[in-house]
């Protein structure tokens, strides 16, 4: 009995993963849309996507469900469908594949560079005679040589969605990621830039386009859905550090909880309000995370070599990761190390094309790094000195070096909010 108390206790991090940088303004806007009745509809959709637009400088903002649904509507309206590829990076999260194999296109991908964002060499070669579109999504903070991939892909008449679902805020070239290409692509989730329960936004400047996605049937969701994963994310993200041993214990007696499948509709009113009350924060909260990082560089330059920078102001890095090197101790080694000083990390995505039965395409990068990676939090609750110490110690005890460090977050596998 002590023991499995001892076990479960040990969950309770000092540092948890992916907590959201949840405040009294979204506590507060939790409340009026619940007390009010008015988590569906209400008029925060429509300013959500006024104050996107505002922030973006596009012309053009349509408030959905999920970045999932607003993925799904920028392939259709641009004509993709049954036969067409869509080139898509591997290392991703699995809800972007899902969207394209919602239109029932076929997924062709791409290998990707340092930063395990893709290249334009790598999108190049992903290029086949029935590309109908291409998606480069800009992961965890850090925005990809888009403005390259879109002068190459602009030559060769193939359209671009610009995926800022997890990097809303960084910067390529001057210009802000979600306002390249034919449409781009805003999303709400634990580990994003703007961190939600759900919702999303289509963005862009081709009134035709936006016409298009606008006239697809985007029905609300039940307000009792709506309320119930917003109030759930409160409990069980927001308050991770005291929740998840409750979380684990729930999971055992009556098994893991049921992800609701996804369906297509618009923005709720709800989750509008948080939506608004992230965007606001949004460069705060960057800042913040560049500024835990910063305070973690003197233990990263004592572990890793040839670290990559991508904590500039550029960048709106969501979390610190580590690529351990092929011939050191393994992202398992390093996770487990930080779990027993009260840092609860995890590992990078499971390639796409690995999870598929059919013939694997070469990614040769992305094969090498993925089991290399180790994801350390770096919200405001994340305890610098602590993570600094940690990893002091792991240094100590492996006696090896690790290979690189970037502030690209890797979450686990199952990746939540889209």
């Amino acid at each position: 009995m002590l023991s499995s108390l001892g076990n479960l206790l040990r969950h309770c991090y000092q540092v948890p993963w992916c907590v959201p940088a949840w405040g009294m303004r979204e506590f507060w806007a939790t409340c009026a849309a619940v007390l009010r009745g008015r988590i569906v509809e209400g008029e925060a959709p429509a300013l959500a996507a006024q104050e996107v637009k505002n922030y973006l400088g596009i012309a053009y903002a349509l408030p959905v469900n999920r970045g999932r649904t607003a993925l799904e509507l920028g392939l259709r309206v641009l004509g993709v469908g049954p036969g067409d590829d869509v080139v898509l990076p591997s290392y991703l999260c699995r809800t972007a594949l899902e969207a394209v194999e919602a239109v029932g296109a076929n997924a062709v991908f791409a290998d990707v560079g340092e930063d395990l964002n893709v290249t334009p060499e790598t999108v190049g070669q992903a290029l086949t005679r029935g590309t109908k579109c291409v998606i480069v999504p800009h992961l965890f903070g850090k925005a990809a040589p888009i403005d390259e991939i879109e002068a190459i892909l602009r030559e060769v008449g193939i359209p671009l969605i610009d995926d800022a679902a997890q990097s809303l805020g960084a910067r390529r070239g001057g210009r802000l990621v979600g306002t390249f290409g034919a449409c781009g692509v805003i999303s709400c989730g634990p580990g994003k830039s703007l961190a939600g329960a759900a919702g999303g936004l289509l963005v862009t400047n081709d009134r035709p386009l936006y016409e298009r996605a606008n006239a697809l049937d985007l029905g609300p969701e039940p307000p009792r859905q709506v309320a119930r994963r917003t109030i759930t994310f409160w409990i069980w993200r927001r308050f991770r550090r005291w929740t998840l041993p409750l979380r684990l214990v729930l999971d055992r007696l009556v098994g893991p909880e049921q992800e609701v499948p996804h369906r297509r509709g618009s923005l709720s009113n709800l989750d509008a309000k948080i939506l608004l009350c992230q965007l606001k924060s949004l460069d705060w909260n960057a800042r913040t995370r560049r500024s835990n990082i910063k305070r973690l560089l003197p233990a990263i330059q004592g572990v890793a070599a040839e670290p990559v920078m991508n904590w500039s102001p550029d960048d709106v890095a969501v979390k610190l990761v580590i690529v351990l090197a092929s011939n050191g101790p393994d992202a398992g080694a390093a996770i487990n190390q930080l779990a027993r000083a009260g840092v609860e990390c995890q590992g990078g995505y499971l390639p796409l094309h690995l999870q598929r039965p059919d013939p694997k395409p070469c990614l040769p990068r992305t094969e090498a790094l993925f089991e290399r990676v180790v994801c350390i939090p770096v919200e405001r609750a994340a305890r610098p000195r602590l993570v600094q110490s940690t990893l002091s110690m792991f240094r100590q005890a492996s006696g090896r070096s690790l290979l690189k460090a970037t502030t690209d977050g890797r979450p686990v596998v199952t990746c939540s909010g889209d």
